[in-house]
């Protein structure tokens, strides 16, 4: 009896580790296929689908060329068996995982024929975009021999602007052009057409203050206020007299008490008060706006901004 009892423990366990081999994963060796697609391909497990019985292989690595593969091949892949799976992992719960389910396909044939058909259009697709890649630099290099040179002429004013008025270029542009100017060039040892556009915009601004200045001083023959206001000392001088002026001006202008500023200088004299300090084109409009209201300022504050303290 014992002897009995004895054996058939023996062929329990030789049955048990039967099953524990069938239902554990294959080597990657023994996968079917080894490795296709960029993954290593293992059996995962049986299940009982709405489709029959089916085996459920994984693919193991980066999905990144799978993925692709998938994209531009679906039909080939999907009739060959080749899918996604939700990971069954609590980390990467949701993740789809590549998969390929057996029988699907019936042969190996079919499942090289899919994978072939996939890495060929996969080739195809790259194929595709370096004609795009070269095409858009081919046309890159002509736009840039017939413009290049009308942009390095627009980056050649800049620097001339900088250096013939840089009286005239405010802290905050003369930074933005200096940055400008240490840009990589582009295409053919141009300008981008970003900078260019950017230069002519500096460029052009600058020279509108300028113009505006001068129409002022059209106005106001009597008085250089622009040349007055490129004497060394006097932008802080002026400066300090504008925010003495707004000082007195706590009303806005709006009580007739001759003190601060005037309606038609408040808003422009307050302006000028909160900046940090005043460029030469700012100077100046500073300059015209004190004259209006100098007698409030003492006299050697006068002779500071105006050169006399008589003004």
């Amino acid at each position: 009896m014992v002897t009995l009892a004895l054996l058939l423990i023996g062929l329990a366990f030789i049955a048990a580790q039967a099953y524990a081999a069938s239902a554990r994963p294959l080597p990657v060796a023994e996968a079917i296929p080894v490795s296709a697609l960029g993954l290593a391909w293992r059996r995962d497990r049986e299940l009982k689908t709405r489709y029959g019985d089916r085996v459920l292989w994984i693919g193991l690595g980066d999905p990144a060329i799978y993925s692709r593969a998938y994209n531009v091949a679906r039909t080939a892949l999907r009739d060959a068996g080749y899918s996604w799976t939700d990971d069954r992992t609590e980390a990467r719960e949701g993740v789809l995982t590549p998969c390929c389910w057996e029988p699907i396909p019936a042969d190996e044939a079919a499942a090289e024929a899919a994978i072939a058909a996939a890495e060929a259009a996969i080739v195809a697709e790259d194929e595709g975009k370096a004609r795009v890649q070269a095409y858009l630099r081919e046309r890159e290099i002509k736009e840039a021999e017939a413009n290049g040179p009308g942009r390095q002429a627009d980056l050649d004013a800049l620097r001339v602007s900088l250096d013939k008025l840089f009286w005239a270029w405010p802290t905050k542009k003369r930074l933005l052009a200096d940055t400008l100017l240490k840009e990589p060039l582009g295409v053919g040892g141009y300008p981008t057409i970003g900078g260019a556009k950017v230069a002519r915009t500096l460029v052009r601004q600058v020279d509108e203050a300028i113009e505006k200045v001068r129409d002022r001083l059209a106005r106001d023959p009597s008085h250089d206020w622009l040349a007055r206001a490129q004497v060394p000392g006097v932008l802080q001088a002026v400066h300090t007299g504008v925010k003495i002026l707004c000082s007195f001006d706590e009303d806005r202008a709006s009580i007739r008490n001759d003190a601060g500023w005037g309606k038609s200088h408040t808003h422009v004299g307050h302006v000028l008060g909160s900046l940090k300090e005043l460029s030469t084109i700012e100077g100046s409009q500073a300059l015209a706006a004190v004259w209006r209201h100098r007698r409030q300022l003492r006299p050697e504050l006068r002779a500071e901004i105006f050169g006399s303290a008589e003004a």
